[in-house]
């Protein structure tokens, strides 16, 4: 989540309920220099703070699953799609999502495609990598934490490594 958004939400509702950053922050007990930097999106705040801010301006911050949603509209799921389109890009031969289900569903790799796996554990976003992962998992019938082993196997036997995250 970006700050900002935060921030300026928490801002408008203030400046809408004519309250000034001085008794905002007075009844929700932070000092007005921190309710600044929170409304600016300079300052780190902690859930608690955040939580007192949003509970005295009757806001909600509401955590939501896009992806649950498209699915839930009958949209298909595109990780899968979009990691092999991602990793074929470099290279030659292309890696098509099924190849890439197969591969993170059985944790091995036909060696014309070592690159592009590589590539998608290396360097794809994690969030494309955690979306993958759920996508394979759901059309394998399997559980995620099976699918996370063998993308650990996978990384493992291409040293993608990825800092240390796959070890």
């Amino acid at each position: 989540m970006n700050p900002s958004l935060l921030g300026n939400a928490i801002q408008r509702k203030r400046v809408a309920l004519g309250l000034t950053q001085q008794q905002l922050a007075d009844m929700a007990e932070l000092s007005r220099q921190s309710l600044n930097g929170i409304e600016h999106g300079t300052v780190n705040a902690t859930l608690q703070t955040l939580g007192r801010l949003m509970d005295v301006l009757g806001l909600s911050l509401d955590v939501k699953d896009p992806e649950a949603s498209r699915l839930g509209s009958g949209a298909p799921a595109r990780a899968l799609w979009m990691a092999a389109k991602g990793a074929n890009v470099s290279y030659t031969g292309e890696l098509t999502p099924d190849e890439l289900e197969r591969a993170l569903a059985t944790g091995e790799v036909p060696s014309a495609y070592r690159p592009q796996i590589a590539q998608v554990l290396d360097e794809a976003p994690l969030q494309l990598v955690t979306k993958v992962v759920a996508e394979v998992a759901a059309k394998q019938h399997r559980n995620p934490a099976d699918i996370w082993k063998n993308v650990r196997r996978l990384a493992q036997s291409l040293m993608a490594t990825r800092g240390g995250l796959w070890a």
